[in-house]
């Protein structure tokens, strides 16, 4: 893999996705049939009109990860990807989450989707926070009294990096979009299933064995958590390739012929 294959001179402007991990892109890598690259030195995928690059866990990761990829991509737009956290009762475990408006909770900034979306309306709250927490049935966040996030007010999702990418995109003057899906609901990432992952989102497995000797219930739940996972990866992709659609960007099958 060469380093500049996502972007060599003279390529159009193409449209950039990127999620946290590359979990949350190999629906998309499989349906478009991408061919691996890098970008701005991060795990990529290109093909025609698009590329997809993973650029890491929490804000600070996704942040710097993505000024990288856009430093070396020509983007025309950035769709961000991948799984968020459900707060409160209203959304359910393979929800999309195409939020109106997105807070980082570390500095208070609220942005909004700039770029053009086929998806539908824009709905609700998503924050991004810095880590995750477990406390009563708010579960992710960093900087309330006791070390945990305060989140705003309305709040209907969380993440750990779409705040961030939007930071990096506008630095840019490249327009983006969000279109995430729920993998957990309030309750599911107890502490002690949170302590089996890793700082990359993946499960520990030495951690996990351990774990499971100890207590083999937790057998159930951890498998619940990956076919959610899973679900919510599987609509998130869905909708990316809706809006790809609109740019010229289809499944290998569809393009065949």
């Amino acid at each position: 893999m060469k380093p500049s294959d996502a972007a060599r001179p003279g390529n159009d402007r193409v449209v950039v996705v990127l999620a946290a991990m590359p979990r949350e892109l190999h629906p998309l890598v499989r349906r478009l049939g991408l061919r691996a690259a890098t970008a701005g030195g991060m795990r990529a995928w290109r093909g025609d009109g698009v590329v997809a690059a993973a650029v890491g866990v929490g804000p600070d990761r996704a942040g710097s990860g993505t000024a990288r990829v856009l430093e070396e991509v020509p983007a025309r737009r950035v769709i961000v990807t991948g799984v968020a956290g459900a707060v409160g009762p209203t959304l359910k475990v393979g929800d999309l989450v195409h939020p109106a408006t997105v807070v980082d909770t570390r500095s208070a900034t609220v942005r909004t989707p700039s770029a053009p979306s086929t998806v539908g309306s824009r709905v609700g709250l998503l924050a991004t926070v810095g880590r995750v927490h477990l406390e009563g049935s708010v579960r992710r966040g960093t900087r309330g009294r006791d070390g945990s996030d305060e989140l705003p007010e309305g709040t209907t999702a969380v993440d750990m990096e779409t705040a961030a990418i939007a930071a990096a995109s506008e630095a840019k003057g490249v327009p983006w979009d969000v279109v995430r899906a729920v993998s957990d609901v309030a309750g599911t990432l107890t502490p002690e299933i949170a302590s089996l992952l890793r700082p990359d989102g993946r499960a520990d497995a030495a951690a996990t064995a351990r774990v499971l000797v100890r207590n083999p219930r937790l057998l159930g739940p951890l498998v619940r958590l990956g076919l959610d996972t899973a679900r919510a990866t599987r609509v998130a992709t869905a909708a990316v390739i809706s809006e790809l659609a609109t740019a010229g960007v289809r499944p290998a099958s569809r393009r065949r012929g």
